[in-house]
């Protein structure tokens, strides 16, 4: 697949000059923003978290190269879409989650997920949102023992738990903004404790063009106009909110999913507006902490829908 971008160039130049970007080159700039999370996983919780990423990236590989070869299909693994997956999958996990869990996370995300529904660019559902999904329905006494950054002993839970139990108020518990974006002290997945560092990526991811800005920023902002309209505009509690749990790391890389979010800028902002929106109802009407999954999930399968009513029309059809 080849994206093209056209740029005006000045008065003394063609006003449309073509500059290829092949899909390698694009998920190349994403796995170079997942090193932003990455770096922060493994200064809070340690080398493990390395370990984990490096073997759900591997595992990831081998199971779509595997598939391939015994149904006779072109080797794709090439494109890095099944090491961003691995990659994502990880991160998404915390540092005590067993490596057999991630493994059966890794093989519902290529096999059954992505392969078979025909592979890249044909999936109805984003593979890292599905597995991750899955395995807390499925697995959740094993991938929620939640521990303190640079340890491996002390028990903790997340934010989440203080904010949720149809709460409006910000407990006493619940720690400062500052450690919020920071990452300072919180239990959860490795890759999504540390917002800042999220924040550097979309940065990149922004600066390389490979994401539009108003899709995380209109999920971002509907989930938090949804909680202040809940809280009866008590900010202190929407700011938490907005900096627990995995919103934000989703909102930088799996809202912005190319493959399993609308085709045209507006149903990629009404795309992004419902993820934000159903992820708040999730959290304030069934006290799901982890509601970001389940309504990109849900707005997947509202994707061709949208597709379909927001495609432009074609000059001289009916």
């Amino acid at each position: 697949m080849i994206n093209t971008k056209y740029t005006s160039t000045g008065p003394f130049m063609g006003p449309h000059i073509r500059e290829k970007w092949t899909s390698q080159w694009i998920m190349q700039q994403v796995l170079i923003a997942l090193m932003f999370p990455t770096i922060a996983a493994t200064y809070f919780f340690g080398l493990w978290s390395l370990v984990m990423v490096v073997v759900s990236i591997v595992a990831c590989v081998g199971f779509e190269l595997a598939f391939q070869k015994v149904v006779w299909k072109k080797v794709t693994i090439t494109d890095y879409s099944a090491v961003i997956t691995g990659w994502l999958l990880a991160l998404t996990l915390p540092v005590t989650a067993p490596l057999w869990t991630l493994l059966i996370g890794d093989f519902i995300a290529i096999i059954v997920v992505k392969q078979l529904t025909g592979g890249i660019g044909r999936n109805w559902l984003n593979p890292a949102v599905a597995a991750r999904v899955l395995l807390k329905l499925l697995f959740s006494p094993w991938i929620t023992n939640w521990v303190t950054p640079r340890s491996d002993v002390v028990a903790t839970s997340t934010p989440l738990v203080d904010l949720g139990h149809f709460a409006r108020e910000v407990s006493p518990s619940t720690p400062d903004l500052v450690d919020l974006f920071m990452g300072f002290g919180l239990g959860g997945p490795i890759g999504e404790t540390c917002k800042f560092a999220l924040l550097l990526s979309a940065v990149y991811l922004i600066a390389r063009k490979i994401i539009n800005p108003l899709v995380p920023v209109l999920t971002l902002g509907s989930f938090y106009g949804a909680i202040l309209l809940y809280s009866s505009f008590n900010f202190d509690f929407a700011n938490a909110h907005l900096l627990s749990g995995a919103l934000i790391f989703a909102a930088v890389f799996m809202v912005t999913d190319y493959t399993t979010s609308p085709l045209t800028d507006k149903g990629k902002y009404i795309f992004a507006i419902g993820c934000g929106v159903l992820a708040a109802v999730l959290r304030i009407c069934i006290d799901l902490p982890g509601g970001i999954g389940v309504a990109i999930l849900v707005m997947n399968l509202l994707t061709p829908l949208i597709n379909r009513y927001t495609a432009s029309k074609i000059y001289g059809e009916g």
